[in-house]
């Protein structure tokens, strides 16, 4: 399997076809009780890291998320990034620092 690092855009899955890069996007805010929310997006379309948090804001900021929590825009400002690969077994896993304690992983 060819297992790419972080920054890079495909990797093999476990039929041996090249997969897209797929990353998970955390993406903090404040609610009206000033309580932080983390909102996570899967991005699937975009070809590296950066493009994945580009969309992944873009997704948070869209008119019908930015109702659905009562205003305000998200920033990059302290953002979760983790790539989701596919292992030789075809097992999903979270690759990458979580950012967070309570990091979640499958």
């Amino acid at each position: 399997m060819d297992r790419s690092s972080p920054s890079g855009t495909t990797q093999t899955g476990a039929h041996g076809r090249a997969q897209p890069g797929r990353w998970l996007i955390g993406l903090p805010f404040r609610s009206t009780a000033s309580r932080v929310v983390w909102m996570y997006y899967v991005v699937g379309e975009a070809g590296d890291v950066s493009r994945a948090v580009r969309v992944a804001l873009a997704r948070a900021n869209s008119a019908q998320e930015r109702r659905a929590r009562g205003g305000g825009s998200v920033t990059a400002d302290g953002l979760e990034v983790r790539r989701i690969t596919l292992d030789a077994l075809g097992h999903t896993r979270l690759e990458g620092p979580g950012g967070r304690a309570a990091a979640p992983s499958w």
